[in-house]
Order: structure tokens, then sequence, then C-alpha cells
């Protein structure tokens, strides 16, 4: 959709509607069901592993518990997405801006450096919703921080 080249080597499914701890019966149902292999991650949130094209690709099942949050506005914001027969729901870029810029690691600074390069790039078609990615930020107390990081890597935000 918006023609981000990106591995970050995992794909996050975000539950909404079950817990990943109150309900582990059903997503160990699921795995059993598919023959998937199942494990926890360091927050104690599930992830499965499938054999996509003869590679493994690791799947994660977040939900909003410890140390990951999300809040409910990026969700409810959430565009839909057609990837062959299925229909899905995916934040939107400047959400993914906003919560990279949050986690502050190498990997999040790589990818808001990125599309800071794409949006730079006059033959690029990606566009950024600047105003958008101020509101966002400021559903999160450390707001300084975010927009510091967004600025220092290429994303500026008055």
């Amino acid at each position: 959709m918006y023609k981000v080249e990106y591995d970050p080597g995992d794909v996050d499914l975000f539950i909404v509607n079950k817990s990943t701890i109150l309900d582990y019966e059903v997503f160990e149902e699921i795995a059993r069901e598919n023959e998937w292999d199942m494990g926890s991650t360091d927050h104690g949130t599930i992830y499965y592993e499938l054999i996509i094209g003869g590679d493994i690709v690791k799947v994660d099942l977040l939900e909003n518990i410890l140390d990951i949050y999300i809040p409910p506005q990026i969700i409810d914001n959430s565009i839909k997405i057609k990837i062959d027969d299925f229909e899905i729901k995916s934040i939107r870029i400047e959400d993914l801006l906003v919560l990279k810029a949050k986690m502050a690691t190498k990997d999040a600074e790589d990818f808001i450096n990125n599309v800071a390069r794409l949006l730079a790039d006059p033959k690029s078609s990606i566009a950024i919703d600047r105003q958008y990615i101020k509101a966002v930020v400021e559903y999160f107390s450390d707001k300084e921080s975010i927009l510091d990081r967004l600025n220092k890597n290429g994303i500026y935000i008055d």
C-alpha cells in the first residue's frame, strides 16, 4: 500500500477481541489445528511460527498488556486493506512512525530514516499527514522524546 520496503523479521498482529493470556487455550488450539509451532515472547505474549514458501515466519500476537501499549485511537483509526482474498485492518504509516519513535531502538530509527528518505525523493509516491502525527503523539506521556526522535531521523514535525 505505502510501498515502503522493510523487512521487520516478523509479523505483528494486534489482538482486539481475545486475550492471549485469558484465552490461551483458544490460541493453542489454533496452533494445533494449523500445525504451527507456538511459543512465548519476552513480554509473555504468544507467537506462532509458520512455514510459508519454505521460510519460517514468526507471527507475534500482541495486546495492550505490560510494556506493550497501543492507544485505542490508533486501533480505531486503522485502515482496511485487501491482501489476495483477505481483508485486514492495518495501522496507518503515521501511527507506525510514532510507535517506532516511541520504541527508540536502532531498527526503529532505521525505519523512520528510511521513510524520511522516501519522503524526500521526488519520484516516491509516499506521503504522510504531519498533523495526524502530532495528534497521535498526544496520546503518549513522552511526547517530547517521540517528537525528538522523529525530527532526529528526518520526519520533521513542527
